[in-house]
């Protein structure tokens, strides 16, 4: 059965509110247990934790769901319906005691986003939600700003060696000549910049699913474009900018 919005939405700000608050009380622990994943990156306990209640929700509101997320199995990923969730985003952030973190859900209706979700717990606990129509923070709709030009803008990335190792280092150094600022604010928190106005392009290469597909919804509905890079047309390389 397919949920609406404001189902979605519910149920996204009901959930988050709780991993949240486990997020909030892990950040800066000392005693966060830290291990390396076999692709290098790094999971803690709070990564698993927050996945797991996530999941938990999921199984009870929605069972006849499937389920995908960054760290447990894939459940009836065959489904119509298809949750997939990264429950800290920006996990070396997290680590690193860097609040540039957040839990992404987002729902895919036939492998195609639906719905988005992005919590932001160390950041006001700023909820953003989107429908690829609109977006909305803390339930108060928004668009992005209109592009100044490139001597006031701000292009960002999550991880620069990665973009200049790729086939699109020369388009990329391109972009370094036009008097423009370049950062490394990344993960969620670069889209969330990007959705809010205070950055204009964010390009990233060899993304998960659960990296980006919940947030396609949001910054579409925020007035963001996104052009995939990737052969595959599954958003695993991006440019997600303002239209102008």
């Amino acid at each position: 059965m397919k949920p609406t919005f404001y189902e979605f939405t519910d149920f996204v700000r009901s959930t988050t509110t709780i991993t949240s608050k486990l997020i909030q009380d892990s950040f800066n622990s000392n005693n966060l247990y830290v291990s390396k994943k076999p692709d290098g990156s790094l999971l803690t306990t709070s990564d698993t934790s927050v996945e797991r209640i996530i999941r938990e929700k999921i199984e009870i509101t929605f069972p006849e769901h499937g389920c995908s997320g960054e760290e447990m199995q894939d459940i009836n990923i065959n489904q119509k319906y298809l949750w997939i969730v990264d429950p800290i985003d920006g996990t070396f952030n997290f680590v690193k005691s860097v609040p540039f973190c957040g839990t992404l859900i987002g729902l895919l209706e036939d492998e195609i986003p639906l719905y988005g979700s992005l919590r932001l717990p160390m950041i006001e606990n700023r909820l953003l939600t989107g429908n690829n129509k609109d977006a909305f923070i803390n339930a108060v709709a928004f668009k992005t700003t209109k592009f100044e030009g490139w001597s006031n803008s701000l292009i960002l990335t999550t991880d620069y060696i990665r973009l200049m190792r790729s086939n699109f280092k020369n388009q990329f150094e391109k972009l370094e000549i036009l008097k423009t600022t370049i950062r490394t604010w990344g993960d969620c928190f670069g889209y969330y910049l990007l959705c809010i106005g205070k950055a204009d392009v964010m390009i990233d290469i060899d993304l998960k699913p659960y990296d980006i597909l919940p947030l396609v919804p949001i910054l579409r509905g925020a007035g963001i474009e996104i052009i995939d890079l990737s052969q595959d047309k599954n958003y695993s390389s991006i440019v997600a900018c303002k239209p102008e």
